[in-house]
């Protein structure tokens, strides 16, 4: 009686052991470990190989934004943010890399964009919301600023946030 139930037991054993795969390691894993030593010419080259093996994978396509700005190529760096953006348009903290990196080269124009965009698809994201407070203030957009500054105080507000420290 057992070894009949271990016999049909066993098939569905070796169907589940066989079909379970190890996890898929992070393609930009030695990207991410480069630049967290602060090589990033060489985090760089190791996640453009693993953006040629996984070309449409937004996150990763992500990191290889953030590591391109931080090893001086702004313009590759937004490059693989609208690549993303191909992929993911819906995905606000895209957008937000986008403004951020577009803030530092400043393009506040393509930034406000950005934040503006952002701020669409996710209006309770600080982030979005103070990038475009910012950046509309910069461009001389005054009604837009100050809603959106109005808006940044009250995500601050809700989240608890003190905007100047206590003395």
């Amino acid at each position: 009686m057992i070894r009949t139930v271990a016999i049909a037991v066993l098939p569905g054993l070796v169907l589940l052991v066989g079909c379970a795969s190890p996890p898929r390691p992070d393609p930009g894993a030695v990207a991410a470990a480069y630049a967290e030593a602060g090589r990033y010419d060489e985090a760089a080259r190791e996640v453009d190989l693993a953006v040629r093996s996984h070309p449409r994978d937004p996150k990763l396509r992500k990191q290889a934004a953030q590591i391109h700005e931080l090893a001086g190529n702004p313009g590759r760096a937004v490059g693989h943010l609208e690549a993303a953006l191909q992929l993911a348009p819906s995905d606000p903290q895209i957008w937000i890399t986008l403004g951020d990196i577009e803030t530092r080269r400043d393009n506040t124009a393509d930034a406000y964009v950005a934040y503006r965009r952002a701020a669409e698809l996710a209006p309770n994201e600080i982030r979005a919301v103070a990038g475009l407070a910012l950046a509309a203030d910069h461009l001389g957009f005054e009604e837009e600023a100050e809603a959106a500054y109005a808006r940044w105080a009250a995500l601050e507000e809700e989240l608890g946030i003190d905007a100047l420290p206590e003395p």
